[in-house]
């Protein structure tokens, strides 16, 4: 038979967990809250019967998703949250450019509607102003 936890190691657990939260740099849980936005967006796309043509919301669907496990597996990290902005913020500005010059795709796969060109330059902005503060470069983790 197993054997009930004790009171103070469901204490001592709660503690850890809040001090690993309490830990976390601004790029983690930037990575964590775009990984699930992401995450939850593309997937309802591909949920709700997403077109595969060209350009395709399945498509993008697939490039949210790829991203999100990207995001999520550097968050663990802070310096694989920190490092892992670069690339992003620079993928996403090359989205939003792309698709402000071509005006409703990106490289004749990706639709971009209104929304994804404001939510494009949001990310890749917000990645490079977490980048730029000095308090956020990683420590050795």
């Amino acid at each position: 038979m197993r054997q009930p936890a004790s009171a103070s190691q469901g204490v001592t657990a709660r503690a850890g967990v809040k001090d690993r939260l309490r830990g976390r740099t601004l790029a983690q849980w930037y990575c964590l809250a775009v990984a699930v936005l992401l995450g939850v967006r593309g997937a309802t796309t591909l949920l709700f019967g997403a077109s595969f043509d060209q350009p395709g919301t399945g498509w993008r669907a697939i490039q949210q998703l790829a991203v999100a496990a990207v995001l999520i597996a550097a968050q663990r990290s802070s310096s694989r949250a920190y490092r892992v902005l670069v690339p992003f913020a620079l993928f996403y500005l090359v989205l939003w450019v792309v698709g402000i010059v071509n005006g409703h795709e990106a490289f004749g796969l990706i639709p971009i509607n209104m929304r994804d060109k404001i939510l494009y330059i949001a990310y890749a902005v917000v990645a490079a102003l977490i980048l730029v503060l000095p308090s956020q470069r990683p420590r050795h983790d």
